[in-house]
């Protein structure tokens, strides 16, 4: 297939790293004294001079009037405050009384993505894979099988939902690479794995993997066969291309759908009489797992 404008294996997922710069808007915050010197106190007149200890003033002798006026504002607050918690016991009495019962959050309903009777665009490409395992839904297979391939993760191909797998460039082709990735599929669930992998051969043959090279289905082989214990279906054949310039004649494609819930496929691609990368694919083929969980 064509290579994607990002090549084979995708961009690195994440951005250049942020951290480490001037947490500072504008820069450091300037220094200087802190609080600022205050200027000496002063005394209203016919008050005693002479110094007092730090705070306010000492009261004029004999009047109580400041007193009464902080009395008169403790007995205010206090008043206030009984108000408030009166009126507040109220209001969460009220609130409870009101609230109805707690509803849980609606959940996502099963296959609600399995919706696809033809050929659709790509819905999702699958996280980067990390490490030997490269899983879609509950069909798996280990990088080792395909020794020297590349994890990547697919978004082009039709059809697919969390896609990945692994890719090769081939040796020689003009933007044309090897693959062999798995995915879920997008199909509603009243087609059985057979259908499911003869359209989605029509569907990968019309879709961006060939797109501008002038592609050709050939006749496809369908085969009943089992993925590690589970029901499913082959279906092979070679989709050429009309492009000189690819200096590719076009690939020898297996899809492989597998009956788990949602529906699982495998999809493989060489170029057409390349025995060594075919071998690979076949490779990749046996080492399918189904989790059964």
């Amino acid at each position: 297939m064509t290579v994607p404008p990002a090549g084979p294996y995708g961009n690195y997922p994440y951005g250049p790293n942020t951290y480490g710069q001037d947490l500072y808007w504008g820069g450091q915050p300037q220094g200087g004294s802190y609080p600022p010197a205050y200027p000496p106190q002063q005394y209203p007149p016919g008050w005693p001079a002479g110094p007092y200890p730090p705070g306010p003033p000492p009261p004029g002798p004999g009047s109580k009037t400041p007193w009464l006026i902080l009395a008169g504002l403790a007995v205010l607050g206090v008043i206030l405050l009984v108000v408030i918690l009166v009126i507040g016991l109220r209001g969460d009495n009220k609130s409870t009384t009101a609230t109805s019962p707690a509803t849980s959050a609606p959940t996502s309903q099963p296959f609600s993505q399995q919706t696809a009777t033809g050929c659709t665009p790509n819905v999702s490409g699958g996280v980067q894979p990390i490490g030997d395992s490269i899983s879609a839904g509950k069909l798996s297979f280990p990088t080792s099988a395909a020794p020297g391939w590349s994890a990547f993760s697919d978004d082009q191909n039709p059809n697919l939902i969390d896609a990945v797998g692994v890719g090769h460039e081939v040796a020689g082709a003009d933007q044309w690479m090897m693959q062999a990735e798995v995915a879920i599929t997008n199909f509603v669930t009243t087609m059985d794995v057979a259908a499911q992998a003869s359209k989605l051969m029509q569907c990968v043959a019309d879709g961006p993997g060939y797109a501008g090279s002038s592609p050709t289905l050939g006749p496809t082989k369908t085969s009943s066969i089992t993925v590690d214990g589970v029901r499913a279906a082959r279906v092979d054949a070679d989709i050429t291309i009309a492009d000189s310039s690819r200096n590719v004649k076009g690939d020898s494609v297996t899809i492989i759908a597998v009956d788990t819930k949602p529906v699982t496929v495998f999809l493989g691609a060489t170029p057409i009489g390349d025995a060594t990368s075919r071998a690979t694919v076949e490779r990749v083929i046996e080492a399918l797992k189904v989790n059964k969980s």
